[in-house]
């Protein structure tokens, strides 16, 4: 059943952070439900009386939630193509099996905004390139930390008084392929980062052992390229898609997040 949260009043000044911090798990309470009979969806207005709370990942009621939810989805979760994925649009989580043809990253300073990687990119564009899929962020919600004119980072609002600074993968938009269809899935840091052996983007500069001369960035750039070049290579993913829908059952919108990648395959 898809909600939608609809916010009032002094709750607004909470939007910023919601939208940074949409994957974690939050606590609403004292909402106003409404249906909206136009689009069927129950709506969730906020009150002067509504309390909005993130919860911390080791919170005894976020670690409930989260067992219920992930049993649920065990339990919906089905294995499919993508050919029949598209025919059938229907939002939900699925697992496909399929090739990494593409990697997107933005990157504002570039003069196009992209840095793109596919098969034709070359393992030393890809090493070259890594410092521009990291960014510094903010410790605690990973939100791009800007400096200013003494290239002092900036507080970040919503997590103060914590101060911290930590590198990130950038996220990106990642295009898979099976057979003659493809989707592009977005791809968060956290899961870069577990694309490329869980490596920290921190390590990068790092050597992989006291007497050697490769660093865990050329790791980092060798995986990103054979992942990228092995067209044999398929791997098990689990996707969230999301369609919107004309009254044909046209997709107007698409949207694919990647909620795992398995390294087993």
């Amino acid at each position: 059943q898809p909600y939608a949260l609809v916010i009032w009043g002094d709750a607004a000044a909470r939007c910023l952070q919601l939208q940074r911090k949409k994957d974690h798990i939050w606590e609403f309470k004292y909402l106003f439900v409404k249906d909206n009979p136009v689009s069927g969806v129950l709506e969730l207005h906020t009150t002067p009386w509504s309390v909005l709370e993130c919860l911390f990942d080791d919170d005894e009621k976020a670690e409930a939630f989260r067992e219920k939810f992930e049993r649920k989805v065990q339990e919906s979760m089905k294995m499919t193509t993508l050919a029949s994925h598209l025919e059938e649009k229907c939002s939900g989580i699925i697992q496909v099996k399929a090739c990494v043809s593409k990697l997107s990253f933005t990157v504002a300073s570039l003069s196009h905004g992209q840095l793109v990687f596919d098969g034709d990119t070359s393992l030393e564009h890809v090493f070259a390139s890594l410092p521009l899929i990291t960014y510094k962020g903010c410790a605690k919600c990973g939100h791009e930390r800007e400096t200013d004119d003494n290239e002092i980072y900036k507080q970040c609002p919503t997590c103060l008084p914590s101060n911290q600074v930590k590198i990130f993968y950038r996220p990106a938009v990642m295009t898979v392929e099976e057979g003659d269809y493809e989707i592009s899935v977005r791809v968060g840091s956290e899961l870069m980062e577990k694309m490329f052996l869980n490596i920290p983007a921190e390590w990068l500069k790092k050597a992989v052992g006291p007497s050697s001369d490769t660093t865990y960035g050329m790791l980092v750039a060798d995986l990103c390229h054979t992942l990228l070049t092995d067209s044999k290579a398929s791997y098990l993913l689990t996707i969230r898609s999301h369609f919107v829908l004309d009254e044909n059952s046209f997709p107007l919108e698409k949207d694919f997040q990647l909620l795992e990648f398995h390294l087993d395959l």
